[in-house]
């Protein structure tokens, strides 16, 4: 065979692995011959055949280093566990212990340098690669306790300038410099317990760094309050916003105002909880102006506005936070309800003017319990008395709407007008008929406004007098008292 043949079956080979019949030990076993446990930490992956060989062999390479890092995890959280039944207490609250820390995905930039592949074979019986790959234990504590320096030097170096800016009043500045170095403190945490798992009689540095940041962190935290300046209570229609924005100020152990601190502000509407992200202004307070209200079906809204946390996080952390830290702050919060009118809240007075005398025909006893049935049926609530007593000014039109306002607003919330004028039309062969007029309209007593307005006619035909005036009283109604109803639901 010609020497240049002879070189590219001996690179394939080189880059397949071995594939001889026999198969290696470390395929069986997971332990290579040429690397101790001791002083080596080894991972076996393998992948099936495809019709890519370069990529198969990658994923069993992959799967190699991937088993290393899972053999680490596993034997760091044992060591934790072991551990943690001597400890008398806890540097951190649960979430933050060792065991909440460590996650070998945020080491694996680190771990994936040092973790080799020593070996590979082809299974041409079970069509199958393999790969070992190995992590030198000392050499990876030696990397580890470097980067253990390196976050203990930031540790104490972001404490001294947290204190440092606390003492000027920077409360924002301060607990992002202090998380920060909570931050350096649980990566810290997570190599000194690697490095106790790879190499036990490596140096793990001091048991704690000088200085735990995380009192300092929850001291800051648990000093800051939110005060509810005013706009609490307000009556608010759909569509329309508050009329007084809501204002918060924060401040520090109740004497500092805090500027700058982000602030989430929650209600909800229609469609869902609506979140509006804004902060604090220099001297600490917040104006937050609801524009426009959803219909929400209830009467008494709430309406949160609370340090929003995972935004503080990220500005304090920039690039390096990460999804362990949401939700690890809640807390202080500013609470305030609106009022939204809704049928079960809203009592309606009916007035009925009867004008036209011809039909001889008692027009409230039919107008009267029909109006009721439909608004009743909307859920409103019906003031009793409704509109027994003759009232002169309104019926003639006298009244404008300040003067109806000011006169009935202390016994209702929606006040309903039914004009009706009956008179005699034509004769119809043996019968007589009637001629119906109506208007209704719906006046808003808490917002001096018209809601709704409507008016329309109707013929009765029949061979009384007032049988006939009776049907066109009904026909009107029944065609315009519905349509009022829905208007004045929807003006809510």
């Amino acid at each position: 065979m010609p020497l240049k043949k002879w070189v590219t079956v001996l690179f394939m080979i080189t880059a397949l692995g071995c594939t001889s019949a026999r198969k290696p030990s470390w395929v069986a076993q997971g332990i290579h011959p040429g690397y101790t446990p001791d002083r080596f930490l080894m991972g076996l992956g393998l992948s099936s055949r495809s019709r890519d060989t370069e990529a198969d062999v990658q994923k069993a390479d992959t799967n190699a280093r991937l088993e290393v890092a899972r053999q680490l995890k596993v034997n760091i959280e044992s060591h934790i566990t072991s551990r943690q039944e001597q400890k008398t207490g806890s540097f951190l609250p649960e979430r933050y212990t060792s065991k909440r820390v460590v996650d070998v995905t945020e080491e694996v930039h680190l771990l994936l340098e040092g973790i080799t592949i020593v070996d590979r074979y082809y299974s041409e019986k079970d069509h199958l690669h393999y790969s070992i790959a190995v992590l030198n234990r000392s050499e990876t504590a030696k990397r580890l306790l470097s980067e253990m320096d390196r976050h203990s030097h930031h540790i104490h170096a972001l404490s001294r300038q947290s204190d440092s800016l606390l003492g000027k009043g920077d409360i924002v500045g301060a607990l992002h410099k202090k998380i920060r170095a909570l931050d350096h403190y649980r990566h810290y945490i997570s190599k000194r317990q690697m490095v106790a798992v790879l190499n036990s009689q490596a140096s793990e540095g001091a048991d704690v760094p000088f200085g735990d940041p995380y009192e300092g962190v929850v001291d800051i935290k648990n000093s800051i309050e939110l005060l509810s300046l005013g706009g609490d209570m307000q009556a608010g229609r759909v569509g329309r916003g508050l009329a007084r924005p809501l204002r918060v100020k924060a401040m520090y152990k109740g004497k500092i105002p805090i500027g700058t601190l982000p602030l989430m502000v929650r209600f909800r509407d229609g469609a869902g909880r609506t979140e509006r992200n804004m902060g604090t202004g220099r001297d600490g307070t917040a104006e937050i102006k609801v524009l426009e209200l959803e219909k929400t079906g209830r009467h008494l809204n709430p309406v949160t506005v609370s340090v929003d946390w995972d935004r503080f996080l990220q500005e304090a952390l920039g690039e390096r936070f990460d999804t362990s830290w949401e939700d690890a702050f809640s807390g202080p919060s500013a609470h305030f309800k609106y009022t939204l009118r809704v049928p079960g809240t809203s009592r309606v007075l009916i007035k009925v003017c009867h004008q036209g005398g011809a039909s001889s025909v008692d027009a409230l006893s039919i107008l009267h319990p029909m109006s009721v049935d439909r608004i009743k049926d909307q859920g409103f609530l019906i003031k009793k008395e409704g509109g027994k007593r003759r009232d002169g000014g309104l019926c003639s039109g006298a009244q404008g709407i300040e003067s109806i306002v000011r006169k009935y607003r202390p016994f209702t919330d929606i006040l309903v007008v039914e004009k009706i004028d009956v008179d005699f039309s034509s004769r119809r062969g043996t019968g007589y008929v009637f001629r119906a007029k109506m208007s209704l309209t719906a006046y808003d007593m808490a917002h001096h406004e018209i809601m709704a307005s409507m008016e329309g006619e109707a013929l009765g035909g029949a061979r009384h007098r007032k049988t006939a005036a009776e049907r066109a009283i009904k026909a009107v109604a029944g065609d315009l008292i519905p349509q009022l109803v829905s208007r004045i639901a929807e003006g809510l």
